[in-house]
C-alpha cells in the first residue's frame, strides 16, 4: 500500500467552516465523501483513479486550523497520490475562497 500526507494552513476560516469546505471540495476534486466526523472535524473520502481505488483523509485541526490531507492506495504510485492531494487541495482553497 502507498499513501502520502501534506499538511496546509487555512487562515481567516474557522475549523467549522474548512470543514465544511472540505466536504463540498471532495466532489470537486472528483471523490465522493464516505464519512464524515463532524465533532472531530474529519472527512473521510473514496473514490478511482485509473481504475484503482483511493482511499483520502481531510483532518482539520480545532487548535490551528491546520489541515492534513492524505490519500492511500494498493495500487497507485506516489506520484499519482500526490496529483490527487493537489487537486483535492486546490478544490478546497477554492471553496473557501
Amino acid at each position: 500500500m502507498t499513501s502520502v500526507q501534506t499538511k496546509i494552513q487555512i487562515e481567516n476560516k474557522s475549523d467549522r467552516e474548512i470543514y465544511e469546505g472540505a466536504i463540498l471540495a471532495i466532489p470537486q476534486a472528483g471523490l465522493k465523501v464516505w464519512k464524515t466526523r463532524e465533532i472531530a472535524r474529519l472527512v473521510l473520502a473514496q473514490g478511482e483513479v485509473d481504475g484503482q481505488e483511493v482511499r483520502c483523509n481531510i483532518v482539520i485541526s480545532m487548535v490551528d486550523k491546520s489541515v492534513t490531507l492524505s490519500a492511500e492506495s494498493d495500487n497507485l504510485d506516489e506520484d499519482t497520490l500526490k496529483t490527487i492531494l493537489v487537486r483535492l487541495e486546490k478544490s478546497l482553497k477554492a471553496q473557501l475562497t
